[in-house]
């Protein structure tokens, strides 16, 4: 393995994945660096340059797109779980149009999100990238919220999550983009539904961490995934058509250190900078910055106590045997944690309450 990609692979999280019978990764990561540019100025170069995939990104690319002993994507189902600013809507952006120029004819590709304008993200890149492109732009016929390509008759197309309105599609690819942001499954599970009469269809979820359940109560739909993903790289649950490459801090980490953000960021001081974290950590809510620039799940996007005052707490304590305590317990729910804790019931008003788990 080359030194690009030893530097941020394997990610945290992995699932087995054979390449006995090849990879269409080669391809398009050659598409990706040969056609898809920067659409706008960052760290990673100026609008309008050609964009060079790093070692991870083919890494991540050859095992998403693994064939089986048929010649068909082994893949149906991925999942790529890092933190914010890692290059991840330049790359779904590359692959969405190879999945459009590259795929089988008749291809339906659909952007999907919670809401249209973060679907259109990925779809307005793409755009930008066609018509810059002149090879391409003559290949495609560009619309409001459709690119089609006449001589296969594929199409791309943004979708939000009104899924009630979805039924009746033929996806061949589906990029679904921030899958933590959905308040409940019914879009992902349409989708995923309509998939069937396709020979090689793949869903591709693309995330950062969020809360753990969703409107409904729930667990959320990135959620399940990724504690379905955990399993398969456990090898608990066997399932070569799922891929999950999932890069995350330790939930017990500190969020403000330096090996927390290394851990969470394959493109860490490459496609984003350290300064920007030394400034955001000190002025971003911590749930938040955990969410977003860490990758670890929250129960709460609002914490009760900053990260280490728990701890400056810590004190010997002695109960009596006839002290009043309050007990709380908050029982586990689909392999969550349960917990039980004490309040101690002061005697006088000269005397502190003390809390215990």
């Amino acid at each position: 393995m080359n030194e690009t990609v030893s530097k941020s692979w394997p990610p945290a999280w992995v699932t087995p994945t054979s390449l006995e019978f090849g990879s269409r990764g080669a391809d398009a990561v050659d598409f990706i660096n040969t056609f898809v540019t920067l659409t706008k100025d960052s760290i990673a170069g100026k609008a309008g340059e050609p964009i060079k995939l790093r070692g991870w990104q083919e890494q991540l690319l050859e095992e998403t797109l693994a064939l089986d002993e048929n010649g068909l994507f082994q893949k149906r189902t991925a999942l790529w779980g890092m933190a914010r600013k890692n290059g991840k809507s330049a790359l779904i952006t590359g692959l969405g149009l190879w999945f459009l120029i590259n795929g089988d004819e008749g291809g339906e590709v659909y952007s999907c999100a919670a809401e249209k304008e973060q679907a259109r993200i990925t779809f307005g890149d793409a755009r930008k990238i066609i018509e810059r492109e002149p090879e391409l732009a003559s290949l495609c016929n560009i619309y409001r919220d459709v690119i089609e390509m006449p001589s296969t008759g594929s199409i791309w197309r943004v979708l939000s999550a009104e899924a009630y309105s979805k039924e009746g599609l033929n996806p061949s690819a589906v990029i679904f983009d921030e899958v933590h942001a959905l308040g409940d499954r019914a879009m992902w599970d349409v989708m995923q539904l309509a998939m069937g009469s396709r020979r090689q269809p793949i869903m591709l979820a693309t995330t950062t961490c969020g809360v753990k359940s969703d409107s409904t109560g729930q667990d959320s739909t990135a959620y399940s995934l990724y504690q379905y993903g955990q399993k398969v790289a456990r090898g608990e649950i066997e399932d070569p058509s799922f891929y999950m490459a999932w890069w995350e801090a330790p939930n017990d980490s500190d969020h403000r250190a330096e090996d927390t953000w290394v851990a969470a960021n394959p493109g860490y001081e490459d496609l984003n900078s350290k300064a920007d974290f030394e400034s955001m950590v000190k002025r971003t809510p911590e749930a938040e910055f955990r969410t977003k620039r860490c990758n670890q799940w929250v129960s709460s996007q609002n914490a009760w106590l900053p990260a280490g005052v728990w701890d400056t707490l810590q004190a010997d304590l002695e109960l009596d045997v006839d002290a009043e305590i309050i007990l709380g317990v908050d029982g586990s729910f689909s392999g969550d944690t349960t917990a039980i804790v004490g309040v101690t019931i002061p005697k006088s008003k000269e005397d502190k309450p003390h809390v215990f788990w």
